[in-house]
């Protein structure tokens, strides 16, 4: 990743982790259907086969979300030595994420740091949007631009232009 690089993400984030929780009956208050969707992303995730090579071209870093979004970006920054902010707001979540996070606003962190949702997180030049935008129409995946690389080190999650103060920044393997 660049200084000045755009943050994209595939397809939406939250639905691997808010999966395992639904498996585990650990979402209360959430309708049926929306426990059978997460959980359902969560035990067979779409890994995008096709996005991905397209993406050698495109993008400067590219990796999957398998250890939660801002971890895994952490991961790009550290290897890149720049630094990132990501807008909370602009992270694609499902209807049955929002609906979910609407019941219960602490499992915002959790979507965006539980991992399990092999999405592809990239970044790449700012020139390069329209032939993102036009990929994505191509490959028929959502892409979404979710912040940018910035010099320094770490992420910053911003929610309504503070930043959230976070607990863990992506999933613990034991």
């Amino acid at each position: 990743a660049r200084v000045g690089d755009a943050v994209f993400v595939s397809g939406t984030i939250g639905d691997g982790a808010l999966g395992l929780r639904a498996s585990k009956g650990e979402l209360a208050g959430v309708g049926g259907e929306d426990v059978a969707a997460l959980a359902g992303r969560y035990l067979l995730p779409r890994p995008r086969a096709t996005l991905g090579p397209r993406l050698r071209d495109l993008a400067s870093a590219c990796m999957d979300v398998s250890d939660g979004l801002v971890g895994d970006l952490g991961h790009i920054c550290a290897r890149s030595g720049v630094a990132a902010v990501i807008d909370v707001a602009r992270v694609p979540l499902s209807d049955p994420a929002r609906r979910a996070i609407e019941r219960d606003a602490t499992l915002l962190e959790l979507a965006i740091t539980g991992g399990d949702d092999y999405e592809l997180l990239f970044t790449a030049p700012t020139s390069a949007r329209e032939a993102v935008v036009a990929l994505s129409r191509e490959v028929g995946v959502p892409i979404t631009e979710i912040g940018r690389i910035e010099a320094g080190e770490g992420v910053r999650a911003m929610r309504a232009g503070e930043p959230m103060s976070l607990e863990r920044t992506s999933y613990r393997h034991r």
